[in-house]
C-alpha cells in the first residue's frame, strides 16, 4: 500500500502499542514514582539516575513555573515527566536512556508531557529514549503560553523492546491532539539515527495536531538522519521523517495549519515528508536524499518515497483539503522505483498531486551525496550562528 502510514497516534490514545496492542501506560505514573519529584515552581539542577522502568528521574507535578537548567539525566524510564497544567522549561540538560527492566517496554521519553500548558525543550542532548511525546494541551492561555523545541541533540530513538523481538513506534517528536495552539516552533533540532542501534517511526508525527490560520505550526531548519526497520536489511517500514498524521474526521479534531520549511531529512526509509491527513499544510523548500545504501554498504530496501500525499484516513474533503507541497529538492531511492529515473521514487507515485516544482538531484545519488547534507547542515548552523546542543556544562550534583 503506497506509502505506508503508522498508527502511532491512536495507539498511544488507546493506551496501546503497535507489538501485540498490549496494554502500555504513559500517563497515569503516581506520585512519588519518580528519583525526584518537584512541588513547587523554581530552577532545579543535579543528575538524578533512575533504575527501574516504570520510575522518572524527575517527575514536575505542579503548575507553578519550573526549569531544569544543567541536568544530567539517566534511567531504563522517561527521564522527565510533567503532568496536568505544567509551565516546564528544560534546557542545557543531557539525558541517556538505559536498556528497559522489562520485556515487551523500550525505554522512556526524555519528556512526556500531559496537557501542559507551556513546554520549551532547548539546547539539550538524548540518546536512546523515545523522543519527546506531548498528549494533548491545556488549552488556550496568556501569550507565551506554547510549545518551543529548538536547538536539540538527538542520537538514537529507540522503541526496541529488551527481549528485541519486537518495538513500540517512537519519535522525536510526537504531537498527539495538540490543537489550535498559536506560536509553535520546531526548529534547528539535529536527530541521528543509526541503522541497528535504533528504532524510530515517524520522526517527527503531528497526530491530530494544528496551529492557526494566523500562527501556523512551525516546522523548519530541522536535520534529521535515519529511519530504519529493526533489522535495517528488513524490506518493510512505515516510519518517515515528517508527517502528519490522524484519524479525525471533523475539521476542528484534524492536523492542520503546518508549515514545514527548509528540513533536511536523509537516509530516511518509507517516505521522506508526508502529508497524510489534515488541510492548510505547507511543505516547501525542503531537502529529501535518501542513496538506498546503509553505511557499511548494504542495499536499504524499505525506501519507498521522497514526498507523498495521500488521504491514508479516508478523511472527507471538508477535512483533507487545500495542502502544499512546492520548491522541494529530492533524491530518493527506491530500488526498483522509475521516478524521474530507474531506480528513484522523488514523488509518491499517484499520490502527490499537490506536488509542484520539484527539484531532483541528478543520479546518482549516493552515500556521499547524503553526506553532503551533513557538510550542508554544519555549513547553515555557522551562517545562521546557532549552536545545537547544551551551551553550558552540567551543575554539580547537590
Amino acid at each position: 500500500m503506497g506509502a505506508a502510514k503508522s498508527l502511532v497516534g491512536w495507539l498511544w490514545l488507546a493506551g496501546l502499542d503497535w507489538g501485540g496492542l498490549k496494554t502500555c501506560v504513559r500517563h497515569a505514573a503516581a506520585p512519588g514514582d519518580a528519583v525526584l519529584v518537584i512541588t513547587k515552581g523554581g530552577t532545579y539542577a543535579g543528575t538524578y539516575r533512575s533504575r527501574a522502568s516504570g520510575v522518572a528521574c524527575v517527575r514536575v507535578a505542579t503548575a507553578e513555573p519550573v526549569v531544569l537548567d544543567g541536568c544530567v539525566l539517566t534511567g531504563p524510564g522517561p527521564l522527565i515527566v510533567a503532568g496536568e497544567g505544567a509551565d516546564l522549561t528544560v534546557r542545557n540538560c543531557r539525558g541517556q536512556g538505559l536498556p528497559p527492566t522489562v520485556d515487551k517496554e523500550p525505554t522512556g521519553r526524555f519528556v512526556d508531557a500531559y496537557r501542559p500548558r507551556r513546554l520549551v525543550v532547548e539546547h539539550n542532548e538524548f540518546a536512546q529514549t523515545t523522543g519527546i511525546g506531548v498528549n494533548r494541551w491545556a488549552g488556550p492561555g496568556a501569550p507565551g503560553q506554547t510549545l518551543t523545541m529548538r536547538y536539540n541533540r538527538a542520537r538514537n530513538i529507540d522503541g526496541r523492546w529488551r527481549n528485541a523481538t519486537g518495538g513500540t513506534h517512537s519519535s522525536f517528536l510526537l504531537l498527539n491532539t495538540v490543537q489550535h495552539l498559536a506560536g509553535v516552533e520546531i526548529a534547528y533540532n539535529e536527530v541521528l539515527n543509526a541503522p541497528d542501534k535504533s528504532l524510530v517511526e515517524d520522526n517527527i508525527n503531528l497526530f491530530n495536531s494544528s496551529g492557526t490560520a494566523g500562527s501556523p505550526l512551525r516546522v523548519h531548519d530541522n536535520f534529521v538522519r535515519g529511519a530504519y526497520p529493526f533489522p535495517a536489511t528488513a524490506d518493510h517500514f512505515t516510519g518517515t521523517g515528517l508527517t502528519t498524521d490522524g484519524d479525525a474526521q471533523t475539521l476542528t479534531d484534524a492536523a492542520g495549519f503546518v508549515e514545514a520549511d527548509h528540513n533536511q531529512f536523509v537516509a530516511t526509509g518509507n517516505a521522506a515528508m508526508n502529508i497524510a491527513a489534515g488541510h492548510d499544510i505547507y511543505y516547501h523548500d525542503n531537502r529529501a536524499v535518501t542513496s538506498g545504501q546503509l553505511p557499511d554498504g548494504r542495499r536499504f530496501a524499505a525506501g519507498f518515497c521522497g514526498l507523498g500525499v495521500f488521504n491514508f484516513y479516508k478523511q472527507p474533503p471538508t477535512v483533507f483539503f487545500n495542502n502544499r507541497v512546492v520548491n522541494n529538492t529530492v533524491g530518493f531511492v527506491r530500488w526498483g522505483g522509475h521516478a524521474p529515473f530507474a531506480d528513484r521514487q522523488d514523488e509518491a507515485p499517484d499520490a502527490c498531486a499537490p506536488c509542484a516544482g520539484t527539484q531532483h538531484l541528478p543520479a546518482p545519488v549516493t552515500a556521499a551525496t547524503e553526506q553532503a547534507e551533513w557538510a550542508r547542515w554544519q555549513a547553515k548552523l555557522a551562517q545562521n550562528r546557532v549552536a545545537i546542543g547544551p551551551v553550558t556544562a552540567p551543575k554539580p550534583t547537590k
